[in-house]
């Protein structure tokens, strides 16, 4: 069999896999994510069968794709009444979350390691973002609130965004020796504001084209790419394209409204949404991507050194136990809208991927004191606080042991529950309805039929 094949063969076997993999999460809870990337790992770094060297720019390219693709078909899932009920404990648990890991892994950097203080700091800003590509798909499979989930996934975008304008600046700092945290703060405002209106706008004019751009044969990907166009253009411009890739789904899910309130007095036509069979495609497309970043996450993992592999195990635990601590802040303390189980999850949500692996090679291309200790510390965390994420989520659910530890870290009182449950009880009940009116207006239609 020449190569070409068993190339064919390998990536058959992988989407398979995948599929299967999902199925066992769905039902026992093994997770799905750890799996592809222990595959990544023996196809790459054990076996050498593929090495980032081989993939070359190819990469990066793809990942930011999966990462657009994500993060589109995420936000078409949010509506604007979820947003706002869980905005303000996103902001909260964002800042938190972010800046305290940032702090400390800077001071621990400097102090424990030796390694310069900006540089430290730039490994703690890196280090303070989630990983999209691993965070989202899992409040996918996740049984929570609609309120939660919309928490979890603005969370992590907004945590990545951050963390990609901090450490971009930190590294700016390092190569010029000069820093300014006003310089920061204003880049990071300017970029979550800027991206978001250009993303707005996009989605309202995309809306608006649409039902023409479906009379165009073969015209299924155009909205995808399009959105690939949006995320282009605010990358180029300096802003953030994720919030705006984020901000696009979000518009183009709740445009009904949008055009009520804001657009009606100017547009006589009615703005189009994605339909059934578009949301089905997209929902397709960002598993298969999904499926094969989590493979090369795997093969570009480095952990031939003992000393970052050791301190990489330490940082997940602090990373682990500074999340807690923030969940219980932001969430615990102040909100009666999440359940016991909903703060838990968020509390093992400590991940960290293709962002922080970018950003931290990054600072080897530059001649700085500690840099290679950085790049390998940051890969070992990347290793260790997938496995820890992955393999905590079923854990929560299923280990009292395991819950009575986190029960202890978040303080999480026992009456707080009463309000989320009943959320989510009428959720249950609403979803209930809607499915039992469904089978009402297939079962008359069955009838009608069966008359004529």
């Amino acid at each position: 069999m020449d190569s070409t094949a068993l190339t064919v063969v390998m990536i058959g076997g992988l989407v398979f896999a995948a599929h299967v993999f999902t199925e066992l999460f769905s039902r026992r809870r093994v997770p799905d994510l750890l799996l592809l990337l222990i595959i990544g790992i023996v196809i790459g770094p054990v076996f050498k069968f593929v090495t980032p060297e081989s993939i070359g720019g190819f990469g990066n390219v793809f990942s930011t794709i999966t990462l657009v693709i994500i993060l589109f078909e995420s936000g078409s899932e949010l509506s604007f009444k979820n947003i706002r009920d869980s905005f303000q404990e996103m902001i909260t648990l964002t800042v938190v979350s972010y800046f305290s890991i940032m702090v400390v892994i800077g001071l621990l950097g400097h102090y424990c390691l030796a390694i310069p203080w900006v540089t430290s700091f730039f490994m703690g800003a890196v280090l303070g973002g989630a990983a999209e590509a691993i965070v989202i798909p899992l409040t996918k499979q996740l049984k929570v609130t609609s309120n939660c989930k919309t928490t979890m996934v603005l969370e992590t975008s907004f945590s990545t965004v951050i963390c990609f304008i901090t450490s971009i600046a930190l590294f700016n700092a390092i190569q010029d020796d000069e820093f300014s945290i006003g310089h920061v703060i204003g880049n990071v405002m300017s970029s979550f504001i800027l991206a978001g209106i250009l993303g707005f706008l996009g989605a309202v004019f995309w809306a608006l084209v649409l039902q023409r751009i479906r009379t165009v044969k073969n015209s299924t990907f155009t909205t995808p790419a399009f959105v690939f166009i949006i995320y282009g253009i605010n990358s180029l411009l300096g802003f953030s394209g994720e919030i705006a890739a984020l901000t696009f789904g979000i518009t183009l899910a709740n445009i009904d409204s949008v055009y009520n309130s804001i657009f009606k007095k100017f547009f006589k036509q009615q703005p189009n949404t994605l339909n059934y069979n578009e949301r089905m495609l997209f929902s397709e497309i960002a598993f298969l991507l999904r499926t094969f970043v989590f493979i090369y996450i795997g093969i570009s993992m480095k952990l031939s050194d003992w000393h970052s592999i050791i301190v990489g195990l330490v940082v997940v635990a602090i990373l682990l136990i500074l999340r807690v601590l923030s969940v219980r802040y932001s969430i615990t303390r102040k909100s009666d809208d999440y359940t016991e189980l909903e703060a838990m999850y968020m509390s093992c949500l400590v991940s960290k991927g293709l962002a922080a692996a970018i950003l931290a090679t990054m600072l080897t291309r530059i001649d700085v004191p500690g840099a290679e200790m950085v790049k390998n510390i940051v890969y070992s965390v990347i290793f260790f606080s997938i496995i820890v994420t992955c393999s905590l989520i079923p854990l929560a659910e299923k280990s009292e042991f395991f819950k009575k530890i986190l029960r202890f870290g978040l303080f999480f009182p026992a009456k707080k529950d009463g309000k989320a449950l009943r959320n989510a009880d009428k959720e249950d009940v609403i979803l209930l309805q809607q499915t039992d009116n469904q089978h009402i207006i297939t079962g008359e239609n069955n009838s009608e039929k069966n008359c004529d």
